[in-house]
């Protein structure tokens, strides 16, 4: 299911993207961690704290594997593909990519047609950034 309400690169996403062509070992932290959520409020939605944070957080972020992929030029896209576990019962309509496993930064914030899931049930998401 591709993302679909909106899916957009937060201000610190734009910095993070910026940072990280700085020097052969990059200050910036990769935004590999994926996060899942709840309570999104639609393609207007503006990040909680700053471009830091989900609506309502509900599981722990994931690293995610990383890598570049082609979109419309060779490489022109960074993707990166994490799956979540559900702990509990959870109506999801949110996702984010952040620089750090807790707190940081958010790169992408995406909302979606809420995807109930069961205790247990596993949500795999793939985020890619194209370069344009």
């Amino acid at each position: 299911m591709a993302f679909g309400t909106a899916t957009v690169a937060t201000s610190s996403g734009k910095a993070i993207a910026a940072k990280r062509h700085i020097g052969s070992t990059p200050a910036q932290a990769e935004p590999n961690y994926i996060g899942i959520g709840t309570g999104a409020t639609g393609a207007a939605r503006t990040a909680a704290a700053a471009d830091t944070a989900l609506s309502t957080p509900a599981e722990s972020r994931v690293a995610g594997t990383s890598s570049t992929v082609t979109t419309t030029v060779t490489n022109d896209t960074y993707q990166t593909v994490g799956t979540i576990t559900a702990s509990a019962p959870r109506a999801v309509d949110e996702a984010g990519t952040f620089d750090a496993s807790t707190a940081g930064n958010m790169d992408i914030s995406a909302t979606f047609a809420v995807v109930n899931l069961a205790t247990g049930d596993s949500l795999q998401l793939t985020v890619k950034k194209q370069f344009s």
